[in-house]
């Protein structure tokens, strides 16, 4: 008597589902990372903006900078990519507009400013459209530390505007940097990347 085997379709179309969904996990994972990376390189080159007005020694700054962007990049690579808790898109429609007008609103600016031939107003006018942008973003992901980041940013390239050269642009690069520097220390807190298990915890 001959037996047949009947494979188990359902697990394998389980094993399938589970494996595509580990991979889309993954994706996303690495994406909010270099999101998260794309931020504080954004900070660092408004920090050296504000290091450069104000003639401090490269070596002083290239230092600074780099354990401050290190240190927190760790941060968010082991939330993104080992906690595997990286903040939740809520709106993705308003966060992919948002990122388009942006784009398009940067472009407008720098060809205006270069037109006017008035290149002190390129970084104070570019931190407000930065600034701004944050608070639609915040809006999508529901993380107020967004909403507020944005404001001070905006608040700070206003203020920029009524100081004289180069003042103007200490304050502009060194206020940006230190608020999204800040803004990112609240976030991985906010994410619990800076609590500790026991030692005697279990793996859930």
């Amino acid at each position: 008597m001959t037996t047949f085997t009947v494979p188990d379709h359902g697990a394998c179309h389980t094993l399938s589902g589970t494996m595509e969904s580990l991979v889309m996990t993954r994706q996303k994972n690495w994406k909010a990372l270099f999101t998260d990376a794309a931020g504080l390189a954004f900070a660092a080159i408004w920090a050296t903006r504000g290091a450069t007005a104000a003639h401090l020694p490269k070596p002083v700054m290239v230092a600074s900078l780099a354990v401050v962007s290190l240190m927190l990049l760790a941060g968010f690579a082991y939330r993104d990519l080992i906690q595997c808790k990286p903040e939740a898109v809520k709106d993705a429609a308003l966060l992919r507009r948002v990122k388009i007008m942006r784009i398009v609103a940067i472009t407008v600016m720098i060809t205006a400013v270069r037109s006017a031939h008035h290149a002190e107003l390129l970084y104070p006018l570019l931190g407000c459209i930065i600034g701004l942008s944050y608070i639609p973003m915040g809006r999508a992901m529901q993380e107020p530390v967004h909403i507020i980041v944005g404001g001070v940013i905006v608040g700070i390239s206003a203020l920029s505007f009524l100081l004289p050269e180069p003042l103007h642009l200490e304050v502009a690069g060194f206020g940006t940097a230190l608020t999204i520097w800040v803004g990112s220390v609240l976030r991985l807190r906010n994410s619990g990347t800076f609590s500790v298990p026991p030692r005697n915890a279990l793996p859930s």
